[in-house]
Formats: structure tokens, C-alpha cells, sequence
């Protein structure tokens, strides 16, 4: 019904931390984190005071903080020190962004998102399936199996290749998605390309369109069998869908990230799961979820634009919690009905929603869609 992408999209922070560091004797050291379905949260003390809840997100290449925690803080444009743990960033430059429409899309609350610059002076290894992120002093060496360069930069972009066009994709471990692209209304696909969800982004909610591909996706050595892709508006970005099949270290000093797999050989081709959908899009707010966009021919009968969900399968929406998803190759459990609690006005009614499976992995029946390659791709960021 929602999914959360709260990668900082476009620019850069424009200020590196003086330095960073791990306490003397640390050799590799384990983040203390919380885990919100496939999202890691840590606990951050800002000179001192705290500490706050905040997200951890390589695809954000700026630190992000509710003014409720600046205030607090004492803190300006710029912190004196960042801790999360033994771990510490100094004369790091932070910015002041409300929190409370991710906060409801999470079901918990967080008061700002960690940037990827953060950790420019150590390595740090991202394991979203094991729940892990670790950090050390070292480098990578760019001749080692799988390590790849990734495009200079406050973010991880690593050279793919979607068709025959070679392009810079964000590993984005703040998007719960798999493939985004620019260029999906341009690609050859085997489903029609239709809204079927929102997703939060820290500038607002804005309604998802997808589609099956037809062609293998190469995203560094990692390749996605005819994947179910998002439109992006922004960059092309690929998040945990994909990445939980590999474990991540990046190198930020040396521009280098280290793809491992995590179960079987690196080169495995990895299946990309249908869209899950309940019909409808939902603006996140704290104690209810407003319907802002109804799916043709998936809404639940009843259902209005406007309509308050007020609870899901007996669950208040703002007590529903972080919820987690499968974490296999293919999402291939049985669609369900979701109860919901709905209010209109000063009306209360239940209403059931039926989870559809669309873009399923399947020969397409009429044979390839396609909308005619116009022009030549925009090439202002490939490799």
C-alpha cells in the first residue's frame, strides 16, 4: 500500500565532515540499530544532547534534522559532533527538515535521516538482511573481487546497464523498492505501466508507477531477471528489494563500494517479485492514513478519495508499528484480505481490502509493450 523512499535526492551537501572517528581500541565495530521493517534507526546524540531516534540512509547525501532537535540541541547549520554509539562526526553541517509525514509512513517515530557523508572516514558495511551495519578504519583494494568504483560524490552511484544504455544507479538503502528509472515509459516491458502505489519521500508523498521490463537489469555485478521497475522523477536508484541479496561496503574516501553475496555466487541472477497492491494510495498522517488516490479496477468497493483509515485489520494506524517483508527471492506467499476501518465525516465503517499481485513474472500473452525509443537517451550522467 505504501512504501517509504526517503532518499535526499539531487545536490550536494557541500561540506564533508572535518573528520570522523571510532574509539580508540575499536577495531571492527558493530552500529547499535533498531530495526523499522527493512530500515535501520540509531540512536544520536548532537553535542552532546540526545539522543534521538534517526535513519540511516546511503542514499541521502545530506543529514537531515527535525527542528524540534535543533532547538533542543542549541544547535545551528552546523553540529560540533555527531555520536551514534563509539562512533563520532565532527563539525558536521546538518539541515532543518519536519519529520512527521515519515514518521507516520514508518509507524514510529524518527527525528532525522544519518546522510551518507557521515561515514566518509571509515568503511561501512551495510547487511539488510542480517540486520547488521559495521564499521572500521581501512580501505578497499580496487583490484579485489567485486569491488566496483562508484562516480565521485556524497552518494553511492555504481555504472549499470539497462538495455543497451550504460547509466549511474544510487545503492539506496533508504528506498524499500527495487529498480527505479528514469526511462521506464521509454523501455521495452512485458506489463503495462500503471500507478500502483506511493511512496514518502522527505519533499512529500508522490503516487508510483511500475512495470515489468523485458530485459535482464545489471546493476555493478548484481543482475535483476526482467525486473518490476518504478518511475523516477530524479535519479535511478536501486534499493533493499534488490540489495538485501548482497552485503555492501562502501570506501568514501577511495570512491569504491564491495559487492558480497550473501547466499550463493555474486552473479546469480536475482527475481524481482510482483507489486503487492490494496487498490489505493494513502497520504500518511499520525492518527490516520487519508485515501488520496483509488487504483482502477483494484479499489476496495466503498472506499472514497478523502476517506480517513483509521485502523487495519484491528490495529489503529497510529499504533500499527514498523512492518517487515519477505526477505526470499520471490515474494511468493498468497494474497490476503486486509480489514479496514475507515471514517468519512463523522460516519465509521469497515471496508475490505483484496491484495493484488500485479506485474507478475509470466510470458506476456500479446507479446512485448513498447513505446517507440524517441531521440536518444539523456546521457548528462553516464559513466
Amino acid at each position: 500500500m505504501l512504501a517509504a523512499l526517503v532518499g535526499c535526492g539531487g545536490g550536494s551537501q557541500g561540506h564533508i565532515p572535518a573528520r570522523s572517528t571510532l574509539a580508540v581500541g575499536t577495531g571492527t565495530y558493530e552500529l547499535p540499530t533498531e530495526m523499522c521493517g527493512g530500515y535501520f534507526i540509531v540512536d544520536v546524540w548532537l553535542d552532546g544532547k540526545g539522543p534521538w531516534p534517526m535513519l540511516l540512509d546511503s542514499g541521502a547525501g545530506r543529514t537531515l534534522v527535525d527542528p524540534r532537535v535543533l532547538d533542543a540541541a542549541a544547535v545551528g547549520s552546523t553540529t560540533d559532533s555527531l555520536r551514534i554509539g563509539r562512533f563520532s562526526a565532527h563539525d558536521l553541517r546538518v539541515e532543518s527538515l519536519e519529520m512527521t509525514e515519515l514518521s507516520a509512513a514508518l509507524g514510529r517515530d524518527v527525528l532525522g535521516i544519518v546522510g551518507h557523508p557521515v561515514f566518509r572516514d571509515v568503511l561501512q558495511t551495510w547487511d539488510v538482511a542480517a540486520g547488521r551495519i559495521t564499521l572500521r578504519h581501512g580501505s578497499l583494494d580496487p583490484g579485489e573481487t567485486g569491488v566496483w568504483p562508484t562516480r565521485p560524490g556524497d552518494r553511492p552511484f555504481v555504472a549499470s546497464v539497462v538495455e543497451t544504455d550504460t547509466v549511474w544507479v544510487l545503492l539506496d538503502t533508504g528506498s524499500s523498492r527495487g529498480l527505479t528509472l528514469r526511462s521506464l515509459d521509454r523501455l521495452q516491458r512485458t506489463t503495462p505501466l500503471e500507478t500502483t502505489g506511493a511512496r514518502v519521500r522527505v519533499d512529500g508523498v508522490h503516487l508510483v508507477r511500475t512495470a515489468r521490463v523485458a530485459s535482464d537489469v545489471r546493476v555493478g555485478p548484481i543482475v535483476v531477471e526482467t525486473p518490476v521497475v518504478n518511475n523516477s522523477v530524479s535519479v535511478d536508484l536501486v534499493g533493499q528489494e534488490v540489495l538485501r541479496f548482497v552485503r555492501l561496503t562502501f570506501d568514501q574516501r577511495n570512491d569504491l563500494v564491495r559487492f558480497e553475496a550473501i547466499d550463493g555466487r555474486l552473479h546469480d541472477p536475482v527475481r524481482s517479485p510482483p507489486v503487492r497492491s490494496l487498490g489505493f494510495a494513502v497520504h500518511p498522517a499520525g492518527a490516520a492514513g487519508e485515501v488520496i488516490h483509488l487504483f482502477e479496477g483494484r479499489a476496495p468497493p466503498g472506499l472514497e478519495v478523502g476517506d480517513l483509515v483509521r485502523e487495519i485489520d484491528g490495529v489503529a494506524w497510529g499504533a500499527r508499528g514498523c512492518r517487515a517483508w519477505p526477505l526470499g527471492q520471490a515474494d511468493d506467499t498468497p494474497p490476503r484480505d486486509v480489514d479496514l476501518t475507515v471514517q468519512r465525516g463523522d460516519s465509521i465503517f469497515e471496508v475490505t481490502a483484496v491484495e493484488h499481485r500485479v506485474h507478475v513474472d509470466e510470458p506476456p500473452a500479446g507479446g512485448w509493450l513498447q513505446r517507440p525509443r524517441s531521440g536518444t537517451r539523456r546521457r548528462d550522467d553516464a559513466p
